[in-house]
């Protein structure tokens, strides 16, 4: 459904990586209180943030990527999230089993985080191409 209500609106892709990491982390944060309405927020704000930013990664990764590279760049960078999924669970794992809210807190920070070095790396990337003169 976010998806259809973002299609409407002329937005960056990198805006909408950033806002759903966000948008992410407020989830998560709520979920951490615990209480059941709150939980039922934090799941649609997770999702609501979750599927915008995925199709704005895919945009990005279609944007930036050389043309005959552009399969392996896919490949590589499923590849990649889903190691960082695997990481992040055998980390949470013992956290989660300790206290379940500083997981959900720790993860809620580790999204903001992701936010910041989100917007450093779009500038970079088209900073490097307008250098080389690939625009």
């Amino acid at each position: 459904m976010a998806n259809a209500v973002l299609a409407r609106l002329v937005v960056a892709p990198d805006a909408v990586i950033r806002l759903g990491a966000l948008v992410q982390a407020a989830g998560l944060a709520l979920a951490a209180t615990g209480r059941p309405a709150a939980l039922i927020g934090a799941a649609l704000l997770v999702g609501a943030g979750e599927g915008p930013q995925l199709t704005a990664l895919f945009a990005v990764r279609h944007r930036e990527s050389p043309d005959h590279l552009r399969g392996q760049v896919f490949t590589t960078g499923a590849s990649l999230k889903i190691t960082g999924f695997a990481v992040g669970a055998a980390l949470a794992g013992p956290l989660a089993a300790r206290s379940v809210p500083g997981a959900l807190l720790l993860g809620a920070g580790i999204a903001a985080a992701a936010c910041v070095g989100a917007a450093g790396l779009g500038t970079r990337s088209r900073l490097t191409r307008r250098e080389t003169g690939d625009a």
